[in-house]
């Protein structure tokens, strides 16, 4: 991939996660400090609404009608915000300042530049780590989730619908979808990306490799900042959290390549931003902030509905907190923050029904424990989980611990850590199903759950390196003071702090260097140009697939050969979609005897009714102890089925129906039963349903 192709891809990326947000922001009159922030939680959030609203009343989903209903939306609530302040402005003027900038009293020269410094650093850090993991953003994961996000993409960005179900039908096509274990699927994610990716001119793969560059060269410091805001103001712990946002290995490293969980990764980076919003929105009163609060909710469950319960128990534990220690204004915090809740439930509930009927099949997940109690506290401790300990940054989130305990008024947010550090104990260490509810909602996943809780350590370690600064700095004006005799030690320089800070942050990132490393390879594990799972040669094959298949035609496959990638790659729908995705009855027939079509009936009517007149095989495993379906095991045997093309270790073939019993006619009467969902090519609804086979698990 050239320069160019990157960078446009880079922009487009950009303009689609922080201009619909900063549009809707200058609506609602929320400072421009803040909406690099705030912006793509606020944007998430209108395109959550557009999309969920529109979809009931037929808009379309395409970039033209929903930048035009995002505009006249704008409008009105701009029109809104200055008329209500022209005739009451009692009521909706400006609210009086009572902090003279962001950062408080805690304000001093050059403040922005050592935020923006924390920015760059760990944005850097970052970014060459996801860029060498995915060998020069090319590289495709080999395994977990990635196809089926990549797949939804191209699947709404050529239905231009927003609508969850689809990706039950995009599923389990030959069975009745209330059977079937996905029946909806949150897309605000998906929906979102596919707005600007047939722009961009790159394979979908590469587009999320972009996409998560931005997010982790951009997005992940200033989150962090936004949370470590909420503990404290001071600028060089918020920028000091910023700069080491990358060091981590379990959060984000280990939730990318491990799903990789892109859309939950990307939620958790509006975790931070949201608490933000709302809590310093209900402090200053900021009444035309409560619409952006709801906007924002929305697109917080919208990417992934188990966010909500990592936000709730940030508002919950500050809100106790603000009840000691504002008491006169309790009230109107804890008013401010219910209408923003109750208008975010008006606007998202589409979506949360939606949501609900997943419910069901995600608190059924269960996810074994991989060590003991005790195993579970050292992981924690050393914030490693299946990689190596991690004793700097201990030492640091330890030295930030030290920090909150000497200021009372940060105690409030021990409570939130405590929590998931308890949770994270339980599903790393323990087989007890006494919580399963507290985990249910991330589908009981220990990897998920112990990526929330360093989130939440990462503001700690930034406030332990303005901890050791400030210490160093006032040892330093203790010893001029005492050779001066003149400066009070109590007075430390804000530049030998940020010196000190700097210093401490060099050190510990020398130190850390193996850390860098093994985050690189830890990506890497999954992520190649030329993988077990497919080869260089499948994805090439793959992506050429609409060369020699027809449009509405499908493709047999065996889905843990990599072909899932099928239809995102080469836009023409395999059969098995996803690795994970049980076959039916009938299709289960097909891949185990498609040398026997011309034999059994059964079998081959089963084809019919599938539609199968193309075949695709290829030796890549998902598993390496996975066997290829019987049926595929010897495709240059079987006389009718004849070679259209092969590259590499993959192969397409082509049945030829007419040498089979009731010939060509028999298959084009068996499409009667199959009929294209709403118009949308590949997505069939069989008229006669199959049920699922009793597998357990397909790979």
């Amino acid at each position: 991939m050239g320069i160019g192709p990157l960078l446009l891809c880079v922009l487009l990326i950009v303009v689609l996660w922080w201009g619909p947000g900063w549009i809707l922001g200058e609506a609602l009159g929320v400072r421009r400090v803040l909406l690099p922030v705030v912006a793509p939680l606020l944007g998430m959030g209108v395109l959550t609404v557009i999309g969920v609203m529109g979809n009931s009343l037929g808009l379309s989903w395409q970039l033209l009608p929903v930048t035009a209903v995002l505009l006249l939306l704008a409008a009105v609530l701009f029109g809104l915000r200055l008329t209500l302040r022209r005739y009451f402005p009692d009521k909706f003027g400006a609210p009086i300042r009572t902090q003279p900038s962001i950062f408080g009293k805690h304000r001093f020269a050059g403040s922005w530049w050592i935020l923006l410094a924390g920015l760059v650093a760990g944005g850097a850090v970052a970014a060459v780590s996801w860029i060498v993991g995915t060998e020069g953003l090319q590289g495709i994961n080999q395994d977990w989730d990635i196809p089926w996000h990549a797949n939804m993409i191209r699947l709404i960005s050529v239905n231009h619908e927003w609508d969850p179900s689809i990706a039950g039908n995009f599923a389990y096509y030959d069975t009745n979808i209330p059977e079937a274990p996905i029946r909806s699927y949150p897309i605000a994610f998906h929906a979102v990306l596919s707005l600007f990716w047939p722009m961009s001119g790159v394979s979908i793969p590469v587009f999320l490799n972009v996409f998560v560059l931005v997010m982790m060269a951009v997005q992940l410091p200033l989150s962090t900042m936004a949370l470590t805001m909420l503990v404290t103001r001071r600028p060089i712990a918020v920028a000091a959290a910023a700069a080491v946002s990358g060091w981590f290995t379990v959060y984000p490293y280990d939730l990318l390549w491990r799903g990789p969980l892109i859309p939950f990764f990307a939620g958790m980076l509006l975790v931070g931003p949201f608490a933000f919003l709302a809590i310093k929105g209900s402090v200053e009163r900021q009444k035309f902030w409560i619409p952006g609060i709801a906007f924002g909710a929305v697109g917080l469950i919208a990417v992934h509905p188990s966010l909500a319960f990592v936000v709730l128990p940030i508002l919950l534990f500050w809100l106790v907190s603000a009840l000691i220690r504002r008491k006169g204004r309790i009230l109107g915090i804890t008013v401010y923050l219910a209408v923003s809740g109750l208008l975010a439930v008006i606007l998202g509930l589409p979506i949360i029904s939606q949501m609900l009927k997943e419910s069901e099949r995600v608190s059924k997940q269960v996810w074994a424990a991989d060590t003991d109690r005790n195993g579970a506290i050292q992981n924690i401790i050393f914030l490693n989980h299946g990689s190596m300990a991690m004793p700097i940054l201990t030492a640091l989130v330890a030295f930030g611990c030290l920090a909150v305990v000497l200021r009372i008024r940060m105690w409030w947010y021990f409570g939130p850590v405590l929590a998931f550090a308890f949770l994270s104990v339980y599903t790393m260490g323990t087989d007890n199903p006494r919580f399963m509810t507290l985990t249910a909602p991330f589908y009981d996943d220990q990897w998920r759950i112990f990526g929330i809780l360093v989130m939440l350590l990462v503001p700690l370690a930034g406030l332990g390196v303005a901890q050791l600064a400030e210490a160093v700095a006032w040892l330093v004006a203790k010893i001029r003071s005492r050779s001066t005799h003149t400066a009070d030690p109590r007075r430390t320089s804000h530049v030998i702090t940020a010196v000190a800070a700097a210093a401490v942050l060099l050190v510990s990132g020398i130190a850390a260097i193996p850390y860098f490393k093994q985050n690189a390879q830890r990506i890497n594990i999954n992520t190649k140009v030329d993988g077990a799972t497919l080869s260089a040669s499948e994805v090439g094959l793959l992506s050429k697939m609409d060369q020699y298949v027809p449009q509405d035609a499908t493709v047999l496959n065996d889905s843990c050969d990599g072909s899932v990638w099928m239809y995102a790659l080469g836009n023409r729908m395999p059969m098995i979609r996803h690795f994970e995705i049980l076959p039916t009855n009938r299709q289960l027939l097909v891949l185990q005897k498609l040398p026997e079509l011309a034999s059994d009936a059964e079998a081959r009517d089963a084809a019919a009714e599938l539609g199968i007149e193309w075949v695709y095989i290829a030796d890549g495993r998902i598993r390496a102890w996975d066997e290829p379906k019987a049926g595929l095991t010897q495709p240059d045997s079987i006389p009718y089925l004849k070679l259209v093309v092969r590259e590499g270790n993959a192969a397409l073939y082509q049945i030829d129906w007419s040498q089979l019993p009731g010939g060509k006619e028999a298959f084009d009467a068996a499409a009667k039963d199959r009929v294209q969902l709403d118009g949308v090519s590949g997505i069939l609804e069989n008229r006669n349903p199959d049920g699922i086979a009793p597998l357990g698990r397909i790979c």
